[in-house]
């Protein structure tokens, strides 16, 4: 994940960064992501900043992947846990009580992981990789 900013304010190696609007950004109309938003980043490769300066920084892919994987894996895990459980709870039901079992779980939790990732920060790190000369 590549995003584009202002340096608002330096500290040692980190940084503040302002996201700029992008048009890819224009489906959402900047409600969630980007509205007011700032992130952190880190200068890892020592280059010659100021404030005010715009610049590129680059998450790691490790990081992404976990925080997928934690977002997609508990609503399919929860989902098969339904069905199994309704399942065993009402054995003379149909499928369709069973896939509905499945999808309160599926439900529930995909709520859950939305509340706790909402609360909690992310833990993806940004680095500088560019800096865009006026």
């Amino acid at each position: 994940m590549t995003e584009r900013g202002t340096i608002r304010e330096i500290r040692g190696r980190s940084l503040t960064i302002v996201p700029e609007k992008s048009d890819s950004c224009f489906g959402c109309m900047n409600m969630e992501c980007k509205a007011d938003k700032e992130f952190l980043a880190e200068n890892t490769l020592e280059l010659p900043l100021e404030i005010g300066q715009r610049v590129e920084a680059r998450a790691q892919s490790l990081p992404l992947l976990a925080q997928a994987l934690a977002a997609l894996l508990p609503p399919g895990l929860a989902f098969v846990s339904g069905y199994f459980i309704t399942r065993f709870l009402f054995s003379g039901a149909g499928e369709g009580a069973f896939a509905f079992g499945g999808l309160i779980l599926l439900f529930a939790s995909a709520f859950t992981v939305y509340k706790l990732r909402k609360e909690k920060n992310t833990g993806i790190t940004f680095r500088i990789t560019k800096i865009f000369r006026p």
